[in-house]
């Protein structure tokens, strides 16, 4: 089958590519950044018909061999994705020993035994996804997970979604400062903009492609404002094809005890809330942009990206910014491509102030849960008053073989007076490196990854020194 007979299906077989696949991810970029793929790549998941789409229109024999390999991979996964009205399975089991709580964008191991289930199916016009996930001994006492599962329908370029979707909004690679898939997926309702295409008018053409993401997600009850929700909107535009541009939102509001109504929903999209006494103001809010520009014809080929996201409102714009920095390279060696990132982040509100204000990030002083779901911040894994600088580097050979390595330095709740900080009660210390590598086998496809980290901390944290390591096995069934 031809990749062109892919580009107007109306999804794949799952509509969206996950966060969690690295290489899957490297890929697109390379060819994002060589201008062969148009649309937006900062907001995951990511439609296959949009990439179906992009990949119609390459001609191969123009394409560099580092090119022409991801196009390859990808042009295999839309082939293996894109078969309607078929029942697949999946199959995957995972060991860890001292799972990493310090999560990056690649979807690892949450606990040391994990046994997931996957049914899903296509049609023309809806999807369907079951997953069940058991694990043993879970932190957060949820045994049975059915993190992943979700019912889709496509409304022209719209897909409306019903589920527990992981979501990473942001050009970082070790982590987001918004929204992550640290924390485990609410279970949301979503709408999300299929393929990126540009306003076919004059006077807003010049934003370029563009995407739109909005949903809706329910916390917990075991918390200070029981099954409260939480409400995000991401619209990202790509004016130039060496430059990204987004803006996110996030707001908690509603919940047991707490206004609900459509004027309190008001209030909070139009940010009405600041000048409120606090058992009237509408929720807890998180706003901010990322913005990605590329050198890709350089000698060296470039990427520097960044993200800020405001803890606090002035103006009726956001303040009290968080932040992230990096740069990023790539190229050919041998068969293989590889990339190689370096990134620092700051979890501290004033990040950039000489003294910045500690205890201020996710936190409120409305919902004292904090800005979290099961245990885990939603956005950036070190969680409030924490400073990481992080240099990675990956390989990817013709096989689609991938090794990576990854090491950080990373400060925990540096003054130890962030409220209900998910890893650390006290300032901690933690110098981490790991090495990652999977391959495909005709029986699955089989990841292992080993680490190490030493920590220095007054008293007990969620972090584990010491060595550490997980092992997955994964297998699809038709």
């Amino acid at each position: 089958m031809a990749v062109a007979s892919l580009a107007w299906r109306p999804a794949a077989a799952e509509p969206w590519m996950a966060p969690g696949d690295v290489t899957l991810r490297h890929d697109l970029q390379l060819l994002s950044d060589a201008g062969l793929f148009s649309g937006p790549s900062l907001s995951w998941p990511i439609g296959w018909s949009l990439v179906a789409r992009e990949l119609s229109a390459l001609q191969f024999n123009t394409l560099t061999p580092a090119q022409r390999a991801a196009a390859a991979r990808l042009r295999q996964r839309v082939l293996r994705e894109s078969r309607t009205d078929d029942l697949r399975y999946s199959a995957e089991l995972a060991g860890a020993v001292d799972p990493m709580p310090l999560r990056t964008f690649e979807d690892t191991p949450r606990e040391e035994g994990e046994a997931t289930v996957t049914a899903d199916w296509l049609g023309q016009r809806f999807a369907v996804k079951l997953q069940a996930t058991v694990v043993a001994d879970p932190d957060d006492d949820q045994t049975f997970r059915p993190d992943g599962t979700y019912v889709a329908a496509n409304l022209g370029n719209w897909m409306i979604s019903a589920g527990w979707l992981d979501r990473w909004w942001g050009p970082a690679w070790q982590g987001s400062l918004i929204l992550s898939n640290n924390a485990r997926p609410l279970p949301s309702i979503g709408l999300d903009r299929n393929e990126a295409l540009p306003i076919d008018l004059p006077v807003l053409r010049w934003l370029g492609p563009w995407r739109f993401s909005t949903f809706m997600g329910q916390f917990e009850s075991d918390r200070d404002y029981a099954q409260a929700l939480l409400f995000g909107m991401r619209g990202e535009i790509r004016p130039h094809p060496t430059l990204q541009i987004a803006v996110s939102r996030t707001a908690q509001w509603c919940g047991d005890g707490r206004p609900c109504d459509l004027g309190t929903f008001w209030d909070l999209l139009v940010g009405n809330d600041n000048d409120q006494d606090p058992s009237e103001q509408p929720g807890n809010q998180l706003a901010g942009f990322d913005v990605r520009w590329s050198w890709p014809g350089a000698r060296v080929p470039l990427a520097a990206y960044a993200q800020a996201i405001g803890e606090d409102e002035a103006g009726f714009m956001p303040s009290k910014y968080l932040g992230v920095f990096g740069v990023e390279t790539w190229g050919m060696l041998g068969d293989g491509t590889w990339r190689a990132h370096v990134e620092y982040a700051d979890t501290a509100c004033d990040f950039l102030n000489s003294s910045p204000q500690f205890g201020c990030a996710y936190t409120n002083t409305i919902y004292t849960t904090g800005y979290r779901y099961r245990g885990r911040v939603l956005g950036h894994s070190m969680d409030a008053d924490g400073e990481s600088f992080g240099v990675g580097a990956l390989y990817v050979d013709a096989k689609a073989r991938r090794w990576e390595a990854l090491a950080r330095r990373v400060e925990l709740n540096r003054e130890g007076v962030a409220p209900g900080h998910s890893l650390a009660d006290v300032p901690a210390q933690v110098h981490d490196l790991s090495v990652t590598h999977d391959r495909t086998y005709g029986w699955g496809k089989l990841t292992v990854s080993l680490g190490y980290a030493s920590v220095d901390a007054d008293a007990p944290v969620l972090v584990e020194d010491g060595m550490r390591g997980w092992l997955t096995w994964r297998r699809e069934f038709r």
